[in-house]
């Protein structure tokens, strides 16, 4: 277990007397299903959780009730570090996609924790900044790039982390619900584009997963220079 915490991207760099310390101020470890939803967005920060296993998305809504993905989290990451902030709120949704294991603090210990170690504050910062510079990128990939780039992209970034089958497929267990979330367009869009990739072999659609048969494929897709701008 202190290994797994050591990997996350709040406690790194902190001793294995630091790590113990971490680990008895956390609540009881949890096992979580898809669909499980952590927290909402503008409830109190009271629980900061980190991704031992599995996968989360957060998320906000748009204007027009429509959800967007902001960020997609794997293991070793945080989840909820608005909890280090006293009284804050959440200011996204997150919630599992990928079958979770989960070790939580309350916002108390978490406080407490970062006012006695100050590489969890060093390593919240440079989280905090990280993500910042992630969500500029993404509005550029909105703003100048094309909806079959951008599902490229997303199908790339939820495939990084999976191994391969022995075939050489790569099964992803998310929805197009989702999928058009995480490109910011509509799902009939994404399903329409979906369908054009499973035609030309470049990946299998099942009910609540797609498989990628052909990586390159995907590659030559979001990189290609001449793809120009669409709307979504």
């Amino acid at each position: 277990m202190l290994q797994k915490l050591s990997e996350v991207d709040l406690f790194q760099r902190l001793t294995t007397e630091e790590l113990h310390e971490v680990l008895s101020a956390a609540m009881p470890l949890r096992h979580l299903p898809t669909g499980h939803v952590l927290f909402r967005q503008g409830e109190p920060a009271e629980v900061c959780y980190a991704l031992l296993s599995g996968s989360a998305h957060l998320t906000q809504k748009d204007i027009d009730g429509h959800e967007v993905v902001l960020s997609v989290l794997r293991a070793s990451h945080i989840v909820g570090i608005a909890a280090l902030i006293e009284e804050a709120t959440y200011s996204t949704d997150a919630q599992i996609v990928q079958p979770a294991v989960v070790l939580a603090w309350p916002r108390s210990e978490m406080q407490r924790l970062m006012q006695r170690h100050a590489a969890i504050l060093r390593n919240a910062l440079r989280i905090a900044v990280t993500r910042y510079v992630e969500l500029q990128q993404n509005y550029q990939l909105l703003a100048f790039q094309s909806v079959s780039r951008r599902l490229a992209r997303a199908l790339l970034t939820l495939a990084h982390g999976h191994p391969p089958q022995s075939d050489g497929s790569i099964p992803i267990n998310i929805t197009r619900e989702h999928l058009a979330a995480m490109v910011v367009t509509t799902i009939f869009t994404t399903s329409r584009l979906l369908a054009e990739w499973e035609r030309s072999g470049i990946l299998t659609l099942q009910r609540g997963m797609v498989i990628i048969r052909n990586r390159e494929a995907l590659v030559s897709i979001a990189s290609h220079p001449s793809d120009a701008l669409h709307s979504s």
